[in-house]
């Protein structure tokens, strides 16, 4: 699905009301129909249900939302914030008609009509909030700032027309304060803010509403943003033929684990047997070597000593010949930050001409020459988490978490790599600046070995031949929806990465049997 910023938004509403001739109060209504549709079950049998409306388009919306309401014999009333003098084209309209239905206008203009604000909103059970709408772009002061914190401490009900009046529909940043809304219903598309946190924190659940834009008016606009949905996964995903053998679903080999992280190695093997790998060698740490046997016995397992501070020369030739004989190859999981660490990796992007997946260690080595990539013959997904992207550009955490869309872009286009960034919203980001945006997973996943899960079940997909862009986004969505699974079933608290792996299962079950 696409997702648009707010000037692409704007673009797809000129252009339907410009050119395709369809009126700006029209599309009004019928986002204001959407809305109500949506929230009916909501309001009807509350006691008052308040609109609080800006000045501009979206005030347009509360006001017409407001008249449906009242014509649906909800008890109704509207908060006006700003000069109603400043009220103009298609919002005045529906402005006029909610003073001609006599339905109660408060006007909050001056500070000095809070105490009357907060008396309103504290005895209504639902809010409306029609204050901002997509285009905002100065931070919010004075009455607006008052109003919302208003709006904020009750305990109403809160439903967003929209989006949450001060979240940055294009970046995810709130504009010094936001309406916490328990519900968002947007217009025709997501938009990349609502996705994106800290803004996804105010949105509540999120729905897309049709407010009749015409399929033509969409498809003028080349977004480079989307989400992946459930169709677009079973669209991905690879086929499973009756003819076939173990060789058809990819000989992949991954480079993990070491005698204090074995638990690394075990579960990036085993994520990707769980997502349909055929074949799975896992070359690691001598000392690891029986362990994984015992826990993974499906896997070919090969070690190396990691004795000296360098790899010895046969264990360098025996891990070239993997190369060679592998499909895809991951390097990271669990390997340790250190010079034999550094050795393995030099030695895959050296040799490997087919797909490679770095992670944890392995993008810690990176980070230390990231020159060696001048060298390679392969495609590559790397898969960071927040500090390792921190290692990676020099950026703080902090900006990183501000901006995840921005850093994951401009890393992905300069090293030519596609960046997979791990976070609340994890960013898939491609060298041309094609950007997915992860909607699903949960706090839950936020435990150790959950990244090193997400590299087994990649690595997996790029054996079965899918296409490295599909396998980075399709492995992320994956990924998510069976965290989502086992917070199902185990919450939040007690999930781990096990319960991840042991999940994918009825993921994939999903593209053949429901």
């Amino acid at each position: 699905m696409k997702v648009v910023t707010s000037d692409q938004m704007r673009e797809i509403d000129r252009y339907t009301i410009e050119e395709l001739g369809i009126p700006g109060i029209v599309l009004m209504e019928n986002a204001a129909m959407s809305i109500v549709s949506e929230t009916i079950d909501i309001v009807k049998n509350t006691t008052k249900v308040v609109v609080c409306c800006g000045i501009g388009n979206n005030g347009g919306d509360g006001f017409a939302i407001a008249r449906i309401l009242k014509c649906n014999n909800i008890n109704v009333s509207i908060v006006l914030i700003g000069d109603n003098t400043k009220i103009k084209g298609d919002a005045k309209i529906n402005y006029e008609i909610a003073n001609n239905l006599n339905i109660e206008i408060f006007e909050y203009n001056n500070i000095e009509h809070n105490k009357k604000l907060s008396d309103i909103i504290s005895n209504c059970n639902v809010i409306y909030d029609a204050i901002f709408g997509t285009g905002i772009r100065r931070d919010i002061e004075g009455i607006y700032y008052d109003a919302i914190n208003i709006i904020n401490k009750s305990h109403a009900y809160k439903i967003s027309v929209d989006t949450p009046s001060g979240v940055d529909v294009d970046n995810g940043h709130i504009k010094k304060i936001g309406v916490y809304a328990n519900k968002t219903i947007t217009f025709c598309l997501p938009k990349a803010g609502l996705l994106l946190f800290p803004g996804a924190e105010y949105v509540g659940e999120l729905v897309v509403a049709d407010i009749g834009i015409p399929f033509v008016s969409l498809d003028r606009i080349n977004t480079n943003i989307s989400i992946m949905d459930d169709f677009s996964y079973r669209y991905h995903m690879p086929v499973r033929k009756q003819m076939s053998h173990k060789g058809c679903y990819g000989k992949i080999l991954i480079i993990a684990g070491t005698h204090n992280m074995i638990g690394a190695a075990i579960m990036s093997t085993l994520a990707a047997y769980r997502c349909g790998a055929g074949l799975v060698k896992a070359f690691t740490d001598k000392n690891a070597s029986t362990v994984i046997s015992s826990c993974v016995p499906e896997a070919i397992v090969e070690s190396y000593s990691r004795e000296n501070d360098t790899l010895l020369q046969e264990d360098r030739k025996k891990l070239i010949d993997m190369i060679k004989w592998a499909d895809t190859v991951a390097i990271g999981p669990g390997l340790s930050n250190d010079s034999i660490t550094r050795e393995l990796l030099e030695i895959v992007i050296a040799n490997c001409e087919k797909t490679v997946v770095i992670d944890a260690d392995g993008i810690n080595a990176l980070a230390k020459d990231l020159d060696i990539l001048n060298k390679r013959k392969s495609q590559i997904i790397i898969t960071p988490h927040i500090g390792e992207m921190a290692r990676l550009t020099n950026y703080n955490i902090s900006t990183i978490s501000n901006n995840t869309l921005t850093v994951a872009k401009e890393f992905s286009k300069e090293y030519d790599v596609i960046c997979v960034l791990k976070s609340a919203r994890t960013i898939v980001a491609t060298p041309n600046e094609e950007v997915m945006i992860n909607v699903y997973g949960n706090a839950g996943m936020a435990t150790a070995g959950s990244g090193d899960v997400l590299t087994g079940i990649i690595v997996s997909l790029l054996g079965q031949r899918v296409e490295l862009l599909d396998a980075a986004k399709l492995g992320v969505y994956i990924h998510s929806k069976a965290g989502d699974k086992a917070k199902n079933k185990l919450g939040e608290y007690s999930l781990i990465a096990n319960d991840i792996i042991e999940h994918i299962p009825y993921v994939m079950k999903l593209n053949s049997s429901e």
